[in-house]
Order: C-alpha cells, then sequence, then structure tokens
C-alpha cells in the first residue's frame, strides 16, 4: 500500500462521488456510459488501484474492487462483511478506513 490511512480514504470518498455524479448527469442528459468523462473516471479507479498494490484473485478482484463494486462504497449492507479465516474475525466493512485497516493487516 503506498497510500497512507487519510490518503486512501480521500481516494475512494472521491472514486465514490465522481461515479455518484457521473450517473447524475447521465440521468438528467439521458445519455449512455461511453462518454469521455466516464473514461477519466475509469482511469482514476486504474491509477487508485495501481497505487494500492493490493493482490489480485484472478475470480473475484480485488478488496478494493469488492469494496466498490459489491458492497457499493458499503451502502450495501448486506455484502459488507468478510471472514477472516487467520484470525477467525468477521469484518464489517462500511467505510474506506475500516477497508484500510483490513487491508493494512495483511501487511505486516
Amino acid at each position: 500500500m503506498k497510500l497512507d490511512k487519510r490518503q486512501f480514504c480521500i481516494a475512494v470518498n472521491t472514486y465514490r462521488d465522481m461515479l455518484d455524479e457521473e450517473q447524475m448527469i447521465q440521468d438528467a442528459l439521458d445519455i449512455g456510459p461511453e462518454w469521455k468523462p466516464g473514461e477519466w473516471i475509469t482511469n482514476f479507479y486504474e491509477f487508485l488501484s495501481d497505487v494500492c498494490d493490493l493482490e489480485v484473485d484472478h475470480n473475484f478482484g480485488t478488496d478494493l474492487d469488492w469494496f466498490c463494486f459489491e458492497t457499493d462504497f458499503g451502502r450495501r449492507k448486506d455484502y459488507c462483511k468478510i471472514f477472516d479465516p487467520e484470525t477467525s474475525r468477521t469484518w464489517t466493512v462500511e467505510t474506506p478506513d475500516i477497508l484500510y485497516d483490513y487491508i493494512i493487516r495483511d501487511d505486516f
């Protein structure tokens, strides 16, 4: 992880806000997802993912992918739990700071 906790949280929240704002613009203008700002948002996510330097599971992606897309940034409460078999702990990951703590636990 090349970001500290504050930087990580700001970047994840920025990405969430970008996606939310893009959706509002698309709905208001009745346009599809294939437009230039969508490419910029995708590039931002790819950069964020790269600087996080996370382990990739080729079937499921990264923990960041899971948080952003499966849990909708922690808004889908029914998908926010991760069981860690090494510690027998269940993590409820509803915010970027909890996700950061979960990711960092593997780094030592």
